[in-house]
């Protein structure tokens, strides 16, 4: 589906095989020397053949577009790579990069999976999923030209550009300010156009599902309070329209940042409510809670599950840092949360 959400700016709706969220939104904009494609979808066929064609209806080219990425995720960067002509600049954000390419990160989770309860077998099956993603992304080339950054914008001619939070970018007739909001990724940006007070928001605010938030086994971050921080951030802009990474544009962005911040706190309650003074395992935490699938514990994929256990360690990370749990690490390496 293409639909023009303003003018010179169409929203392309392509799919995504095999995830529950169905579809996700990339946008073409149309401008004057470049146009500026907003995230690509799954490295997939049925990805790469829908946008693809959308593009040709569009009257746009590859020769032609420059790709920005609002978060690296498979489903808003996995086709990047593989679309971009040797002339097209990726835009994308140096704290997803360097996670991604952080090769510690990966060798870690399985040890750190164990700790939290995870069950072997399961988790050697959820980390193998990370393979389908990683191994089409060139690795050594973005953390190559994370390196020669050193934290500045890259020259043109570069095939990656790093862009900081307050960064300008434009496209034809508009001018966005580039904010990062952390939180659903460590780098997550946004674009603001400051005149026509627009909004595109990724995965920071989607109209009818709460951004999973996600603290994987082994990271120091407190995702969720990075995240709560970055809906203050944007509650206070003059947004007119809100353009998501899924589902359909929207206005009333406040009384939405409202509702995710009531879910999170809803969460932590539930949560609390499942412990007591002998402590929980996260796995065990995590097959107790509800959770917005039709499906018991017991049938949840590896995968589901291993992106369960990194929700419920981002909000057991901040209620302990806000006091109100602790954890300690019991015989058998396992750690576990009390109230």
């Amino acid at each position: 589906m293409i639909e023009e959400t303003l003018p010179g700016i169409y929203r392309i709706e392509v799919p995504l095989p095999d995830n529950p969220l169905q579809t996700v939104n990339s946008y073409l904009l149309k401008g004057k020397e470049k146009d500026l494609l907003i995230d690509t979808g799954m490295n997939k066929d049925e990805c790469r053949i829908v946008l693809l064609s959308a593009l040709q209806d569009l009257g746009a080219n590859m020769e032609n577009i420059d790709i920005f990425i609002t978060h690296l995720h498979h489903d808003h960067f996995g086709l990047a790579i593989t679309l971009a002509s040797n002339g097209s600049i990726i835009y994308l954000n140096a704290p997803d990069a360097i996670f991604l390419g952080d090769a510690n990160v990966w060798e870690k989770g399985f040890m750190y999976g164990k700790m939290n309860g995870f069950p072997e077998e399961e988790l050697q099956k959820a980390l193998e999923k990370r393979d389908d993603f990683l191994k089409n992304i060139p690795i050594e080339d973005i953390k190559k030209a994370i390196e020669k950054c050193a934290g500045d914008v890259p020259l043109r001619e570069e095939r990656f550009r790093f862009l900081s939070d307050e960064d300008t970018l434009n496209v034809g007739e508009y001018s966005f300010k580039c904010l990062m909001t952390p939180g659903h990724s460590r780098g997550h940006l946004c674009l603001y156009e400051t005149r026509n007070k627009f909004l595109f928001s990724g995965d920071h605010i989607l109209e009818d599902i709460t951004p999973a938030i996600f603290l994987w086994p082994g990271e120091k971050q407190n995702p969720l309070k990075d995240y709560l921080n970055s809906l203050d951030r944007v509650f206070d802009l003059e947004v007119t329209t809100v353009l998501p990474g899924h589902r359909n544009a929207f206005q009333d962005y406040r009384e939405r940042i409202s509702q995710i911040k009531a879910h999170h706190y809803r969460r932590k309650e539930e949560i609390a409510s499942l412990l007591d003074i002998k402590g929980k395992n996260v796995y065990q935490i995590a097959s107790k809670v509800s959770w917005n699938i039709p499906l018991p514990w017991n049938q949840f994929t590896p995968e589901l599950k291993w992106m369960a256990l990194a929700e419920i360690l981002a909000h057991l990370k901040y209620m302990e840092e806000e006091g109100q749990i602790k954890s300690e690490l019991q015989t058998g390496n396992v750690i576990h949360y009390y109230l």
